[in-house]
């Protein structure tokens, strides 16, 4: 009897995807989208931070596609680039939009990148926009002095949290699976909440690496045995 072939499966890289139905409004967002929804209103300078993974590039991007008189920008981690060069590459996405978000990513920022958001929030208020710079530094005296002098004394803070329920983490872990076009099961959810330590940028990255896992082992059901063998390594940590 001849040998049947194995069945191939595509290694694909599926691009993050930040849709509206993705988006989970939890308790830890809550004053945020209510305050945001004032500034696409208002106006205003606003630093949008949080002490944890809660989603704000996400809600960013969702504001975004549902007002286009907002533009966003998305500061890379690292740049080439001179502040200068920097600033100018994004005022030329800016300049036509009524409303300016920047999306920072978490930790310290390269002194470049840190000056060239210091010298746009500087042309955000000669040109009279609304600025709202979503960034979690890893202490607020951690970017250049003249960027965080600004973002203390003339933004308004607001800060997000973390969602603070089983049932919202296990929203937002299946909204990531469903963004990856991954239909993980619910008791595999559960085994991650009993087994990793609820907070998002640890239960994230795990649902990744479980995702990257069960294709290369081609597993369609994820067992408790399985899934704490996995997660018995490094992303335990």
């Amino acid at each position: 009897m001849p040998e049947q072939p194995q069945q191939q499966t595509l290694q694909l890289q599926i691009p993050v995807s930040f849709e509206y139905g993705d988006w989970i409004r939890h308790a830890g967002v809550e004053q945020a989208c209510n305050r945001l929804a004032l500034w696409l209103v208002h106006g205003g300078r606003i630093w949008l931070t949080s002490s944890g993974m809660s989603g704000k590039t996400h809600l960013l991007n969702v504001l975004k596609q549902e007002n286009p008189r907002m533009g966003l920008i998305q500061v890379p981690v690292q740049s080439a680039m001179s502040a200068i060069a920097l600033v100018d590459a994004w005022l030329e996405q800016l300049r036509d939009k009524a409303f300016w978000a920047v999306d920072v990513g978490a930790g310290d920022v390269p002194v470049n990148i840190g000056l060239a958001l210091f010298h746009l929030l500087e042309r955000a208020r000669d040109m009279h926009r609304p600025l709202l710079m979503s960034w979690s530094p890893s202490d607020q005296n951690s970017g250049p002095p003249e960027l965080m002098s600004r973002l203390k004394g003339s933004m308004e803070y607001l800060q997000a949290s973390e969602p603070d329920s089983d049932e919202a983490l296990r929203s937002v872990l299946q909204s990531v699976a469903r963004s990856r076009q991954w239909d993980i099961q619910p008791a595999a959810l559960d085994t991650m909440l009993q087994w990793l330590p609820r907070r998002l940028d640890v239960l994230v990255p795990a649902l990744l690496h479980l995702e990257s896992t069960s294709l290369a082992d081609r597993k369609r059901r994820l067992s408790q045995s399985w899934i704490r063998d996995q997660l018995a390594g490094p992303v335990k940590a």
